[in-house]
């Protein structure tokens, strides 16, 4: 093998140089990462204060959580979180906690009243809930039939069964599963959490379902599974406090422009994009964990068979948000669905996109907003939106009191998308995850996120750890 030094110079020539007239840093890293979310953030702690190498973490943002998005009312000083709600007690997620000295405990939540409206006139939607005994009971009966198959996807696609090994049930529609198994009475509690994500989750295949809503989070609702949260209230902290400990090895605000990837080692060149200044960073590995989109891919000089197999995905965008406005009700839940829902058809869904759920939160008018969205929905789609169904419901009478007419303020905001990868069955059944998982390593590149596990967070950590002895292998 070339030695670091001699790869390095190797491989100038094949870098184009930045523009004329600037003069980037450069660094010399064991491992760069790029990708300060639950996966890469993790990954950053794991590798330089547990393994010991040197490490760059690249974030386009200014702040490392990705999709943990904590507000914090400047009023009051009371945090509110948007993003993340809650951590799954899952692997070794309490001992990281507590390496940050974050004191951990239940996650508190907001009791609201529920209003079931079809957002797309502001009727009132007449849906009946099943009463809670049957629910809890369909979700049990849900947990015993796809606990066996938790293995084979998470928290990677490592054990996935070769074509001819797939369980039939994976890979029909989940609304079919669903009414094979008798499941209906607890669709309600899967989509309200965390499986509205993939927009009508019944059209889609069943095992992309079970990766939005899955074994771990039934266990967590029948009480097999603890969730946990920074005791503070606000989930922020503890990547805060990772942060703090990266210090000056993170570079914030930051994206890859420009890369060359072999055998032997990377180089990537950096953007800061509020400076402007450029980072030339040479690594012996590099781990992205940023999704696999054709725009975030585009800097990486991807080879032809990396562009087949990342291109097969297709995602749902997401967004999440605080709005503030005296128009909605305190302690009210407005929550879409369509009038095909009435009274009972606990398989009738919106389809995408569309604004999900607007909860109160707390503090003084606040309200959490979620908006799913297909794969052309941008932010400020997400936000028109929002701003067409408030004027909807302001219209049909939903809302408590009146408005002057004044556009819906957001307090905060953030862009959660692309997510809850997927691919056709077609390509399933042509060995897709067999051939995704031939990418790791190849090009002294490693990846992690929410494609190649699953879009939780102590989950993600866990993928983590299975690729740490690959990925570090030979970095002496």
């Amino acid at each position: 093998m070339l030695s670091l030094t001699t790869s390095i110079f190797g491989l100038l020539a094949a870098v184009p140089l930045v523009a004329a007239g600037s003069s980037p840093n450069v660094l010399y890293k064991d491992v760069v990462v790029v990708g300060g979310g639950a996966s890469g953030a993790y990954a950053a702690v794991r590798i330089r204060d547990d393994f010991g190498k040197s490490i760059a973490l690249i974030e386009k943002q200014d702040i490392l959580g990705g999709m943990v998005d904590s507000y914090t009312d400047p009023k009051t000083g009371k945090p509110y979180n948007f993003g993340v709600m809650t951590f799954l007690d899952a692997g070794n997620a309490t001992g990281f906690f507590d390496r940050f000295g974050i004191e951990v405990g239940s996650p508190s939540m907001v009791s609201v009243n529920t209003e079931y409206i079809d957002f797309k006139t502001g009727n009132p939607v007449n849906f009946t809930l099943p009463p809670m005994a049957d629910q809890m009971a369909a979700m049990a009966k849900f947990l015993e039939i796809v606990e066996p198959w938790e293995h084979l996807m998470q928290p990677g696609y490592g054990n996935f069964p070769e074509p001819g090994a797939i369980p039939e049930d994976l890979l029909i529609p989940y609304g079919d599963f669903i009414t094979k198994h008798g499941l209906e009475a607890a669709v309600p509690l899967m989509y309200e959490s965390t499986g509205l994500g993939l927009g009508d989750m019944t059209k889609e295949t069943t095992m992309f379902v079970l990766q939005g809503f899955g074994a771990s989070m039934a266990r967590a609702m029948v009480g097999k599974q603890n969730q946990l949260a920074p005791a503070s209230g606000r989930n922020q902290d503890l990547y805060d406090a990772i942060a703090e400990d990266l210090a000056g090895d993170v570079l914030y605000s930051s994206t890859v422009i420009e890369s060359h990837r072999s055998n032997s080692s990377v180089i990537l060149t950096v953007k800061n994009h509020k400076t402007g200044e450029t980072t030339r960073i040479h690594a012996r590995r590099l781990l992205l964990a940023i999704e696999p989109t054709a725009a975030n891919m585009a800097p990486f000089d991807l080879d032809r068979n990396e562009k087949n197999v990342l291109s097969r995905f297709t995602y749902t965008n997401e967004y999440t948000g605080i709005v503030n406005n005296a128009a909605f009700a305190v302690n009210q839940s407005y929550f879409n669905l369509p009038p095909t829902a009435a009274p009972s058809n606990y398989l009738a869904l919106p389809d995408t996109s569309f604004t999900a759920r607007i909860d109160y939160i707390g503090g003084d008018d606040l309200f959490r907003v979620t908006i799913v969205g297909n794969s052309t929905l941008d932010t400020k789609g997400a936000k028109r939106l929002v701003q067409n169904d408030f004027n909807t419901l302001l219209r049909s009478g939903r809302l408590a009191k009146t408005s002057n007419g004044e556009p819906l303020s957001w307090v905060d905001f953030a862009t959660h998308g692309p997510m809850h990868a997927r691919v056709s069955v077609a390509d399933v059944k042509a060995g897709f995850f067999q051939k995704l998982n031939a990418l790791q390593g190849g090009r002294s590149t490693w990846w992690t996120g929410g494609a190649f596990s699953v879009n939780f967070q102590t989950t993600l950590w866990e993928f983590d750890e299975l690729l740490f002895p690959e990925l570090l292998k030979g970095l002496n």
